[in-house]
């Protein structure tokens, strides 16, 4: 290398190097661990395989409520309900059925609750929702499930809602990876009547080939397998897109979606979108949800999206979301990793971070394999608490960490 070419090297080197300042108390939080393991909460069902959470105020008392399924076993569905001392379950469906991870809430009826969507893993050709009976519940009485699908090819990793067609209507986006397919489907008129939704392609990948991706994966992962949602308005027309795959999806007209390229290396991910760098477009990060690879944060630059690794090696990372956890207004990414028996010391890790793209960690919780985990208010005090649960690791069981303050 030449001296005249060396101070554009150095820079575009710097440019290239995410900040991690590693701290194990940055934030000087306390937390308070309630475990099944203790008594201190109900255990979810006997099944081993613990799949979806979802998080959302059931009852509408403006506190935070939670879901955990299992597909192993029946009750497949359970509720926590928040009370004034703890958390009450509830059973919502108590049959056996192959939910997959994901999920997504909206009030699918129009009666003013929310309603709550899972779909059907690889042995299900299923998506359902289930009616929420607000104000009537029971623990001992299930609720309604409906179909949303009940045809093709199995497999339904990751749904969510919004408006991405700018029709000022909720669409529901979820994937088939049986079908290699995303789709997207309307909410019928009269949902409680309709046997199933008609659902249309936004966009397909092919199984036969694809490009050498970034880290490790099970054996059981396919060929191009693409997962990972998340939603934002990425080009700042004012209408949601939809990220997920390693690809944003713009809405053209119709049911027409363009896939855009964000890292096809990198498409069977967890998914999360925020502004992270502030000005410009929003970031989005992707991390390996079954595997071992990359934490990576992509800043969108004149059209291309330049890669930044924050954390190497990061070990089946299935928690992923970006929140403003220490409240100084510059927006912090959180990823909790799970243990399938070779990851005793899994950590949960929160990046905060500082507006430019540079982070400082924070470790909450070692020693707990998390999947499919989540960082929210669960006690309705105003910040951030921590509701973990495994796939297999110790199931069945559930954890939760209550922020009690600095």
């Amino acid at each position: 290398m030449d001296k005249k070419s060396f101070p554009a090297f150095f820079s575009l080197l710097i440019f290239s190097i995410v900040l991690i300042i590693v701290s194990e108390n940055a934030s000087g939080e306390n937390w308070k661990h309630l475990s099944s393991v203790n008594g201190d909460i109900d255990v979810p069902n006997p099944g081993k395989q613990q799949t979806a959470t979802a998080v959302l105020d059931v009852d509408k008392d403006g506190v935070n409520d939670f879901f955990i399924t299992e597909r192993s076993e029946a009750p497949s569905v359970v509720w926590y309900r928040r009370t004034s001392d703890g958390w009450k379950r509830y059973v919502i469906d108590d049959t056996k059925q192959r939910i997959e991870a994901g999920s997504a809430s909206y009030d699918i009826d129009g009666d003013g609750d929310t309603d709550i969507v899972f779909g059907g893993d690889g042995g299900s050709n299923c998506v359902w929702w289930w009616e929420n009976p607000y104000p009537n519940y029971d623990p001992n009485v299930p609720w309604k499930r409906y179909e949303i699908k009940n045809s093709g090819k199995n497999k339904h990793h990751d749904q969510m809602f919004g408006d991405f067609d700018g029709d000022g209507q909720i669409e529901l986006v979820f994937w088939n990876q049986g079908e290699k397919k995303l789709y997207i489907a309307d909410i019928p008129k009269n949902p409680k009547s309709a046997a199933t939704w008609d659902y249309k392609e936004i966009y397909a990948w092919s199984g036969d080939s694809q490009m050498e991706q970034r880290g490790t994966y099970p054996g059981w992962k396919g060929t191009n397998e693409h997962e990972g949602l998340a939603k934002i308005d990425i080009d700042g027309d004012g209408k949601l897109d939809i990220i997920g795959g390693g690809h944003w999806f713009k809405h053209i007209e119709g049911d027409r979606f363009l896939p855009n390229v964000i890292d096809t290396g990198y498409v069977f991910t967890r998914t999360a979108a925020g502004q992270l760098v502030e000005g410009g477009r929003p970031e989005v990060v992707l991390v390996v949800g079954d595997g071992i690879a990359p934490l990576i944060m992509y800043e969108w630059k004149d059209g291309t999206w330049m890669g930044k690794v924050i954390w190497e090696g990061v070990n089946n990372g299935h928690s992923i979301d970006i929140i403003d956890f220490d409240g100084d207004g510059h927006l912090d990414i959180f990823n909790a990793e799970m243990n399938l028996g070779d990851n005793p010391d899994a950590k949960t890790r929160i990046f905060l971070g500082d507006g430019t793209g540079n982070f400082r960690l924070y470790v909450p919780v070692t020693g707990f394999g998390l999947h499919e985990s989540q960082i929210t208010d669960l006690d309705g005090d105003g910040d951030y608490d921590i509701l973990g649960k495994p796939y297999k690791w110790e199931a069945p069981r559930l954890d939760i960490w209550i922020n009690e303050g600095k």
